[in-house]
């Protein structure tokens, strides 16, 4: 009687496990916030938003302060920066950046760490 009941359960199992395959679709994606917005972009005739570009979440965002640098690990060289014009140039920019993919803090590169460089 056991053996019944063990290939009836089995047979119930194997058939929900069927079920759900056929029904529901069942991965692990990477999504890329930049690419998503890009692809967005070509999509719509109207330029990306800067506001879209910010992180929902900042769990994968790393603190690379101290190097300067043009890219960021996360393969973007995208960067929120804060700047202060003057005479429609910009006279003033902050060292601190913000990574617009995955919202890593980076120290933002100056001419005399390219001089430094050569």
């Amino acid at each position: 009687m056991k053996t019944v009941a063990s290939i009836l359960i089995a047979f119930f199992i194997i058939s929900l496990i069927k079920w759900f395959k056929a029904r529901y679709t069942v991965g692990i994606y990477y999504i890329n916030k930049l690419e998503e917005q890009e692809s967005e972009s070509q999509q719509r005739k109207y330029p990306i938003d800067i506001a879209d570009l910010k992180p929902e979440n900042y769990d994968h965002a790393m603190d690379l302060r101290g190097a300067p640098t043009h890219l960021c690990p996360c393969g973007c060289n995208i960067w929120n920066v804060k700047v202060i014009f003057e005479e429609f140039e910009i006279a003033t920019y902050f060292l601190d950046m913000e990574c617009a993919n995955c919202g890593s803090m980076a120290t933002a590169p100056t001419l005399l760490d390219r001089e430094i460089k050569e």
